[in-house]
């Protein structure tokens, strides 16, 4: 899994995305989106964007594999 790190007192302290941050992110992003917003600051703007790019691939692997499953039969 991807993570990032951001410099807090410093020192570097890498972010740690579970499946759980996951959905919660993503819902986030969502409704902010929705309502004209940008997500909150938990996360550095950069760590935001590396986990969002992330998913973008991981889910785009997951549509390819998805789409020639069906042919294994």
């Amino acid at each position: 899994m991807s993570t990032s790190a951001v410099e807090v007192s410093g020192e570097k302290v890498k972010a740690i995305w579970d499946k759980r941050l996951i959905e919660i992110f993503c819902n986030i992003c969502i409704k902010e989106i929705l309502k004209g917003n940008r997500p909150g600051k938990a996360y550095s703007q950069r760590q935001l964007k590396n986990r969002w790019d992330a998913l973008k691939k991981e889910w785009n692997a997951w549509k390819k594999l998805k789409g020639k499953d069906t042919v294994l039969g």
